[in-house]
């Protein structure tokens, strides 16, 4: 069987088998993703959000110039998109 078979039948054979549960089965699988779900969002959660948001805002003071003249330039260029959608 290549890979691309294996995959197949694997498939196939996931779908039947998710179709064949019970009713108390689709809730206990529910319920075991929902918490890996939870830990996984819990693990790579910021430690110090403060932290993370006063390094932004350094970097937005730092090159405010910068970031204007962009927004500038990409506005300009919105107006000629819609204009010549006109």
């Amino acid at each position: 069987m290549s890979d691309e078979e294996k995959k197949l039948y694997k498939s196939e054979y996931m779908k039947s088998y998710y179709q064949n549960m019970t009713p108390y089965q689709k809730e206990i699988r529910r319920l075991k993703n929902l918490e890996n779900k939870k830990k996984r969002y819990d693990e790579n959660k910021v430690k110090k959000p403060e932290l993370f948001f006063n390094k932004d805002k350094r970097y937005y003071l730092n090159n405010i110039e910068k970031i204007k003249a962009y927004q500038k330039e990409y506005r300009l260029k919105q107006k000629e998109k819609k204009n010549h959608a006109n």
